[in-house]
């Protein structure tokens, strides 16, 4: 994956853009689903104008016709209320049309507020529609018991245009909190099982007589064999074609199939309009393990007329059989469960009908009736009373019968009674429910986390009984099911043993969601969502119950604020068993987060602790798993590995024009320094070229100038350089960040993100680093202090992927750039950034393997390219090369975790994937497939690898800078300063240059060891 457009999957999408600050909740709700609580207190019309409301910043206000009117003038646009004095909780309530739709943002100020200073933490968003030219009626909460001076209204960031007609505010009745619901905007914006299609056969194939029609193979051949289609790949991109058809979609594809290995087919169709194959009308479907008979069911989203579809069996040395395809017609239920809400004493279900006739139906045994393509709610009420009860939810279609929905929801109750089995330790408490239902882990006396259910088995709670061991620890045993609690500490360490497949402990945790964590697949800021279609748009977004080859490392966190708040993290032993994680709970319609494990044997240690960041949990996690794996073999020997680099500079990549990002004949050769500096380190001699070019590892790689310095042109590079510092410090805003303004901006909150301001800071301060411009130095740091608010690594992919998603290549600029910040200034607090951006990037690496080529593989981000291509489970090596070479940076100066070993990992790990012969002989795959063992992708040059070799080893790769707080040397070899000299161990005879405070250029002819006089004129 990188900046080429040959590799980007989907078209580019347009969108609205409304973006809002960092880090809030939403608290919601509209008003035609509920009025607001309580007494009005003040209602503001702009009859007369703008009735006291004003000192607009970025943004100008009007009165027009009795509406006062906002159009932006800057980035953030907000204006502030009159005084006044009155007591929270408050509601909210406002009619406003808007120009597209957005986010907005209400903040208070208290009697114990400073003056005019607004908090982050005393504020809440609200979505609002727009673009359709039509009013609509909000309802925002604050919840707040401090009496208010004043509040603002925030329109997001960037252009807008708003009308509002009218705000009121209104007490809020305490009894009637409305903090107390789901939150709309997180809880119900995820089905986690939508409507699956039902198909009515059209056709059917087999092959006892033959191929049946299809043919037309691609680097395949086709046979028959006992009435079985065999296709066995000749080449890396195998398919066949269907026989002519005329039917109208949607359709399913069902066949039977049996591959040799486990990998990614591809269903394409084409039409008459449309006869060429197209990514767009394509669907991915994932084989299962090799040589079993499976069926597959493959759902194709067109209603137009297909004339032919195309069966690609993924790439590499494939081969499968086929005993039968059928071509179905794709029918599904009308009714659709979109969502639940959960209270202890009912069920409230959504209910949309798609059909546009009426549709009669039951919910245990009642019956409704819902009107046309419209959504109603149905209360389905409880009359149970124990802590946690399982309830099976039905809906039937009529009069047949048929069921349209099916779910089992476990409903905990926290104030129901039960008989507690009490155990101790510390400040941590739990408490048993002696009929092993559910269990609740208290600190200090509040209520923590719950095992709500403790265990299930087929969606229903098994009656177990207790007994004490002689440790101290407690088992439960009964109905074939025996689990074992020990608390120590702050862990709770669970041992679950079924003779059935069961799901526990169903851990849940409280709280507004601060950070979360799924490694592999999630990696949450303050109040998002699990599941969302904000990274990736496909079927693959519901990612709550994964492949477990696509997590990464066992464990899954929530961090949480509130009175009931905390650190709460599981890690497990078995990584074949299925984790579970939704945050919110949409499985059983709840606002706690949910954590769970599926298997027989189940051994996990839950962490009940204290509010910290969600670095501190990952860095527990490797700890428990007894610290970083053993490195994996190095796949060939140190000079073996060096030579084969070598092979592909002087090989694939290069021609008569220099050298290319990657071997593919697409992307453009030139005297790229990065790769002319490594060929220089490998051999000592530089290849000779007319002119230099900064860069040429595209984003891929560690930049290396080193060549400027050794060929004479040190003067060239500070042109090169300082030309594009002026540039980057154009872009940066006053504030110290960077802001983006694509079209992968789309569903973030903010048009910033902590990787998109990294990879610019590296930049600065890598040249302050070098120089000591202090433009360069100050604007750097400055970028430092702005991304102190960032949580989330994410957004350093944005040529093709969503700012949003997070993503191990903002890990790894996090690191790089705190780490200069530190070694130019000695602040440890940015070394302390760097530490914990470095446990950030973790998650993202495999620390357990399956397959030959998996430990220590690298998933680069937790989303899709456009939304549309899942890179969740596909690891592309020279990421964690990136991180690995960030890592490097970090290790002397840090000792949390040996971080030069998991840099070697990485190392070890992208080497692993490299091409060892052909004409792609020495570059790294793009991509590179666990399951497979398959390369694929641009062939990447490998002068990361040698980078990080080298500094690994102790030895310069780039350019060595020595300071003493007078001077400063940038010098192609090892460098000191002692007693105002320059000290430069450069091979004997070799020319080259050192640069002395970013001005003063000095030629040498090394003796050795050489000696600049820095005082010098």
């Amino acid at each position: 994956m990188n900046n080429d457009p040959m590799n980007s999957v989907c078209k580019s999408l347009t969108f609205p853009l409304f973006s809002v600050a960092l880090w809030m909740s939403v608290a919601q709700v509209e008003a035609k689903d509920e009025q607001p609580p309580g007494e009005r207190i003040q209602k503001w019309d702009f009859a007369d104008g703008t009735s006291e409301w004003g000192n607009p910043n970025d943004c100008e206000l009007s009165v027009v016709n009795g509406v006062l009117k906002i159009r932006s003038t800057g980035e953030d646009p907000f204006f502030l209320s009159p005084p006044i004095q009155v007591v929270g909780p408050l509601t909210v309530k406002l009619r406003l049309k808007c120009d597209h739709p957005g986010k907005g943002q209400i903040f208070w100020i208290t009697e114990k507020s400073a003056e005019n200073f607004y908090d982050e933490s005393e504020s809440v968003f609200f979505d609002f529609d727009g673009g359709d030219d039509q009013w609509h009626d909000y309802t925002v909460y604050l919840d707040t018991n401090e009496r208010l001076r004043g509040w603002r209204l925030d329109l997001g960031r960037g252009p807008v245009e708003v009308e509002v007609k009218w705000i009121e505010l209104y007490s809020t009745r305490p009894q009637q909190p409305q903090a107390k619901k789901i939150p709309k905007a997180e809880t119900q914006g995820v089905n986690p099982y939508p409507r699956q299609p039902q198909g009515e056969k059209i056709q059917r194939w087999d092959f006892a007589n033959g191929i049946s029609g299809w043919g037309n193979p691609n680097q395949c051949e086709l046979s028959v064999v006992n009435g079985a289609l065999k296709i066995r790949a000749t080449g890396e991109d195998p398919f066949f074609l269907s026989p002519p058809i005329q039917v109208d979609g949607p359709l399913i594809v069902k066949l039977r199939l049996k591959c040799n290995i486990p990998s990614k087919g591809q269903i394409f169709w084409m039409t008459e309009k449309a006869p060429t194959p197209d990514e767009s009308k394509s669907v991915f479907f994932d084989f299962k393990e090799g040589g079993q008979w499976n069926d597959y069911a493959v759902f194709l989203d067109t209603k137009e007329k297909l004339s032919v579809v195309r069966l690609d069996l993924g790439r590499g040395p494939v081969e499968g059989e086929v005993e039968w395809i059928e071509l179905c017609a794709a029918r599904f239920f009308p009714l659709e469960l979109l969502r639940l809400e959960t209270q202890p004493k009912q069920i409230t279900l959504q209910l949309k009908n798609h059909d546009p006739k009426p549709v009669e139906f039951s919910v245990a045994g009642r019956d409704h009736t819902i009107a046309g393509e419209q959504t109603m709610p149905v209360v389905l009420p409880l009359t149970g009373s124990a802590p946690v009860e399982a309830v099976e939810i039905e809906v039937k279609l009529k009069p047949k019968g048929t069921s349209a929905a099916r779910r089992t929801v476990f409903v905990y109750r926290p104030e129901a009674a039960a008989d507690w089995v009490l155990q101790k330790s510390g400040e941590v408490t739990l408490q048993v429910a002696r009929d092993g239902s559910c269990a609740r882990l208290e600190r200090n006396g509040a209520v923590a986390a719950v095992l709500a259910p403790l265990a299930q088995c087929d969606g229903n709670i098994p009656k177990l009984k207790p007994a004490e061991q002689p440790q101290g620890g407690l088992r439960l045993t009964g109905e074939g099911l025996a689990i074992d609690l020990s608390l120590k500490g702050e862990e709770l360490s669970v041992s679950i043993q079924s003779d059935r497949e069961c799901e526990g402990p169903v851990l849940r945790t409280t709280g507004s969601l601060q950070q979360g964590l799924f490694a592999g697949l999630e990696y949450l800021g303050k109040g998002e969502t699990s599941s969302s279609k904000l990274d990736i748009e496909t079927d693959e977004h519901l990612r709550f119950a994964p492949d477990p080859v696509k997590v990464t490392m066992p464990l899954m966190a929530c961090v949480t604020d509130g009175p009931r708040g905390g650190s709460v993290a599981m890690t497990w032993k078995s990584m074949s068993l299925q984790p579970v994680f939704a945050t919110p709970n949409f499985l059983d319609g709840t606002a706690d987060h949910r954590m769970a494990l599926r298997g027989k044997k189940i051994d996990a240690t839950i962490l009940i602790g204290k509010p910290q960041g969600i670095e501190e949990l990952i860095l527990w996690a490797v700890n428990k798993q007894g610290g970083l794996p053993p490195l994996p073999s190095p796949p060939r020997a140190r000079q073996q590995q060096l030579d084969l680099c070598l092979q592909s500079l002087n090989g694939p990549l290069k021609n008569e024009f220099g050298w290319g990002h990657c071997a593919e004949s697409n992307f453009e050769r030139h005297p790229y320094a990065d790769q002319i500096s490594t060929i220089f380190r490998l051999t000592g001699n530089a290849p000779e070229t007319p002119t230099l070019a900064l860069g040429g590892g595209g984003y891929a790689q560690a930049p290396n100038d080193a060549v400027f310095f050794v060929t004479g042109r040190v003067n060239k590079w500070l042109e090169a350089k300082s030309n594009q510092i002026r540039g980057i410090l154009g872009q940066q805003k006053q504030d110290g960040s960077f802001r983006y303004t694509g079209e992968l901006l789309r569903g973030h909150f903010e048009n910033t993100a902590s990787g998109y301001c990294a990879r610019n800071a590296v930049i600065l301060l890598d040249y302050a680093r070098a120089t000591g411009d202090s433009s360069a130095r100050d604007a750097g740091l400055k970028t430092l202090e702005f991304m102190k608010r960032f949580r989330t690594p994410r957004g350093a992919q944005s040529w093709e992927v969503p700012l949003h998603t997070p993503d191990i290549l903002a890990s790894a600029l996090l690191v790089w750039a705190y780490v200069r910040g530190y070694e130019l200034t000695g602040n440890t607090e940015y070394l302390q950034q760097a530490r914990r951006w470095a446990l950030s990037g973790i998650p993202f690496v495999y620390l357990w393997s399956r397959y030959p080529i998996m430990l220590y593989q690298t998933g680069p981000l937790y989303g899709a390219t456009y939304w549309k291509y899942n890179w969740m489970g596909l690891p592309l090596p020279w990421c964690g090369v990136q991180y690995g070479y960030a890592l490097a940076l970090l290790t002397p100066h840090d000792k949390t975790l040996n971080w030069k070993h998991l840099a070697e990992g990485l190392l070890i790990a992208a080497e692993q994937t490299q091409y060892v012969d052909g004409d792609r002989a020495g570059c790294m795959p793009d991509v590179f497939t666990l399951q497979t063992q398959r390369r694929s992708g641009p062939s990447i040059n490998p002068s990361s690898l040698v980078n990080l070799r080298l500094v690994l080893e102790g030895r310069l790769d780039n350019l060595a800078v020595a300071a003493d707080g007078k001077h400063r040397v940038a010098a192609p070899f090892p460098v000191s300063i002692q007693d105002g000299k320059a000290r430069v161990q450069g091979p004997k005879g070799i020319r080259y240059q050192v640069l002395i405070d970013g001005q003063r250029i000095v030629e040498i002819t090394s003796s050795g060891e050489d000696i600049v006089a820095l005082d010098a004129k």
